[in-house]
């Protein structure tokens, strides 16, 4: 609890007032004495040492996405136009993997394609905010997955704690690998994001008179279901997210069935998944179907997802036999 607290005070000051309050009336619950002394200075001590360690990591760096606009390149995006959101993000020294390539997508397909002509139709005729194709159903997996995801999953680990009757110690261990995890994949992402800087559908469908290939047609009035997110399109941050998360609780817990309940904090729905598979499906489609994404930039990233959950639980969290 000490730790939490010193951690997010250091990181998240404009919340310091909530934080104590809440850090304050947590503590109340523990009766005084020598252990909770001697626990507050042990987290508090923890804390600081992990913060001196990332003091020069890279994080708020200022970088900054500066491709002039191209065909094919990315550039705000209405309506509220802004710009890259945390550039810097890519560049963050991770905490497990060697470095933000080590797990690198291959770059996007070409403009004039047969992949990028197939998904610039599919998303054009799904992800458009009147779509007469998109199925009602589409629709609501579209908007289930259109929420915060840090959010999202993490209450989702809280609810695995209860699930599989963990214990403080695989509690812990659980939190540590899939958090740890999904920020290597997040700093991955990131760095593909800013170097292949691809531009988004509402980009390339209003301007696909520019892109040099045929068999795209512009629609200058298209819009996507939910506005763009304010960053590059390729690979997606939200299938890396779900798949490290999904890909990590197989791997950790050896078994296919997850039982993972997600709350949405975009619609008031709950869903339940048994298995991984679907869930993996069900974002890789939900992106399309906002007009978020190109498909090749969610399995690219539901790849990467898998790639990294599997090295980082092989190489730092296999539990140690033979200890007493």
């Amino acid at each position: 609890m000490a730790a939490a607290h010193q951690v997010l005070v250091t990181y998240v000051p404009s919340a310091q007032a909530a934080l104590d309050t809440d850090y304050a009336a947590s503590l109340a619950q523990i009766p005084d004495g020598k252990a909770k002394t001697q626990g507050i200075a042990f987290g508090t001590r923890a804390a600081d040492s992990l913060i001196r360690l990332r003091a020069h990591d890279g994080r708020n760096a200022p970088i900054f996405f500066t491709q002039p606009p191209a065909p094919g390149v990315w550039r705000p995006t209405p309506p509220a136009n802004l710009p890259m959101s945390a550039p810097w993000l890519g560049f963050v020294t991770p905490l497990l993997v060697r470095s933000a390539t080590q797990f690198a997508p291959s770059a996007p397909p070409a403009l004039t394609s047969k992949r990028y002509t197939r998904d610039f139709d599919e998303v054009k005729a799904l992800g458009s905010s009147d779509s007469t194709a998109r199925t009602p159903a589409q629709t609501s997996t579209a908007l289930f997955f259109s929420g915060n995801a840090l959010i999202q999953y993490n209450a989702a680990l809280r609810d695995q704690v209860n699930v599989r009757h963990l214990d403080i110690v695989d509690a812990a261990r659980m939190f540590a690998a899939i958090d740890m995890s999904v920020a290597d994949a997040e700093v991955s992402v990131w760095h593909a994001k800013y170097v292949y800087g691809l531009w988004r559908p509402i980009t390339a469908i209003n301007l696909a008179d520019t892109d040099g290939n045929p068999d795209t047609s512009p629609d200058p009035s298209w819009v996507p279901l939910r506005p763009t997110p304010n960053y590059p399109e390729y690979p997606s941050g939200y299938n890396a997210f779900n798949s490290t998360v999904t890909h990590g609780l197989e791997n950790l817990f050896q078994t296919r069935h997850v039982d993972l309940t997600l709350i949405s904090t975009a619609v008031p729905d709950v869903r339940h998944y048994d298995f991984g598979s679907a869930l993996l499906q069900d974002v890789v489609d939900a992106r399309v179907w906002l007009g978020y994404h190109f498909r090749f930039a969610d399995t690219a990233s539901r790849n990467m997802g898998q790639q990294i959950a599997a090295w980082t639980l092989d190489h730092y969290f296999q539990p140690i036999h033979g200890q007493g």
